[in-house]
């Protein structure tokens, strides 16, 4: 099942944001990384059911940097108002978990370093000056199944 980038959001917030800063830009790439391995270890399947694009700070959902933008704060310890209801399943959870494990540790900044690395996703696509170019899905399992040999 493919949820909403609010929905993966707000769980690292109720799981996470007591262990430390979670900012906008942490957020928006830990969804992009949990989205992005998804696809990878299932083999195309998503979990993220909106479109990624490239921006000039990196990959994005639009309507999660909408949903924290209206937060307004540099720091989100409380859920993003979202009117849809979605409930992760036990083993997607356990999936995030994961993603946690690996990129919990790094700030935004080091974050949003990692996607913008040479032969990323995101640095394939972006154009200078555009905000609505498309990530393809079939770009990140491209990049990421050359992660798992490395």
């Amino acid at each position: 099942m493919a949820y909403s980038p609010t929905t993966i959001a707000n769980y690292y917030i109720k799981e996470k944001a007591k262990f430390g800063k979670l900012t906008p830009i942490k957020l928006i790439k830990l969804v992009y990384f949990a989205h992005s391995w998804y696809l990878t270890l299932t083999d195309g399947e998503k979990l993220v059911d909106e479109r990624i694009q490239a921006w000039k700070y990196g990959p994005v959902f639009p309507s999660l940097f909408d949903n924290i933008k209206l937060k307004g704060k540099i720091e989100i310890s409380d859920p993003l108002p979202y009117d849809r209801e979605e409930t992760i399943s036990k083993d997607d959870a356990e999936f995030l978990e994961r993603i946690w494990d690996m990129y919990g540790s790094y700030n935004g900044i080091e974050l949003s370093a990692i996607t913008h690395a040479n032969d990323t996703s995101w640095q394939k696509i972006y154009k200078e000056d555009t905000r609505d170019s498309e990530i393809p899905n079939e770009e990140i399992l491209r990049h990421y199944k050359l992660r798992l040999v490395d």
